[in-house]
């Protein structure tokens, strides 16, 4: 009984600490107030055309024209050798141990 006593009584002096120093440091914590006006978000995209509504573009089938030379490159084609060794080291080591497991029975 005495021992949940201590651990409480320090979980809430521990409590107590933590709101006390944030109350005490919460004035000299600096505030960044800019006065200087935010610029305007981005709005222009690369994947999406520029001289056709996009309303024609969206489907499950890429239409002519809607696509963008933005796309691909090596980038994309690491990404699928990365994703494709993962899965044969994957589905290797699942047929390895599947092997292994009927060599034993």
């Amino acid at each position: 009984m005495h021992r949940r006593a201590g651990v409480r009584s320090g979980l809430l002096l521990l409590a107590a600490l933590l709101v006390v120093g944030v109350v005490a440091l919460a004035p000299r914590l600096p505030v960044h107030a800019s006065t200087d006006p935010q610029p305007p978000p981005v709005t222009s995209n690369d994947f999406l055309p520029q001289e056709r509504d996009l309303s024609e573009c969206v489907g499950a089938l890429e239409r002519p024209g809607c696509g963008s030379e933005a796309r691909g490159g090596w980038h994309q084609t690491l990404v699928f050798v990365a994703v494709a060794g993962g899965l044969a080291v994957v589905f290797g080591r699942i047929a390895w141990a599947a092997r292994r497991n009927r060599s034993r029975v």
